[in-house]
């Protein structure tokens, strides 16, 4: 959602503030028809994902449930149920098989965290344009990225993907993680420091 348009010298930009763009470098880099195809898959998986997200689907109720008091074993249990639910759709939506464990990974994380992959552009790098439904999921995301889980999760889908071992790089910028959360914090009413 675009909440901000600046406009210098005749040309718009829209700054999204409730998005927060996640760069994804390759060392070597990978070539532009590669990143298209890898962006391609990300987007097609996040938009399987994101349909399967209405409020009286198996997954709602599976994401609710992991809201509520369980103990370790059954939070497994709805763990796997998700994985189950994930991953059945994106091998009906045409994810290609060798991705589809991977990629289950990285959506059953995110979701539980209410963390929604909305956009994947490709250039020097694919930027990943991940929303935030809370203050809360954007500080589970921040924890994700620094201790390095949101990195694992990303690289093993695309070192799968191009079936090499590039060496992967994240970045995140501090200017528009705190961007986003200064919206997140103006929308919920909270107010958190930012890095």
């Amino acid at each position: 959602m675009y909440k901000n348009v600046m406009c210098v010298k005749h040309r718009c930009v829209c700054i999204s503030t409730d998005e927060l763009p996640v760069h994804v470098n390759c060392s070597p880099s990978l070539d532009s028809l590669t990143e298209e195809k890898v962006s391609e898959q990300w987007l097609k998986a996040a938009r399987i994902v994101s349909k399967m997200k209405t409020p009286t689907s198996k997954i709602a109720a599976l994401l609710q449930r992991l809201k509520q008091n369980l103990c370790g074993q059954e939070k497994d249990e709805v763990r796997d149920e998700l994985k189950k639910e994930i991953s059945a759709a994106l091998k009906d939506g045409g994810i290609a098989q060798r991705m589809i464990h991977k990629m289950t990974s990285v959506f059953v994380n995110m979701s539980i965290d209410d963390i929604e992959l909305v956009h994947v552009e490709p250039g020097a790098s694919i930027i990943l344009y991940l929303k935030c439904g809370s203050v809360e999921s954007l500080l589970s995301l921040k924890e994700m990225i620094l201790s390095g889980l949101l990195l694992r999760l990303f690289s093993e889908v695309i070192k799968e993907f191009i079936e090499s071992r590039p060496r992967v790089q994240l970045i995140v910028k501090a200017e528009d993680y705190n961007l986003t959360l200064t919206y997140l914090n103006s929308v919920d009413g909270k107010f958190v420091s930012l890095l």
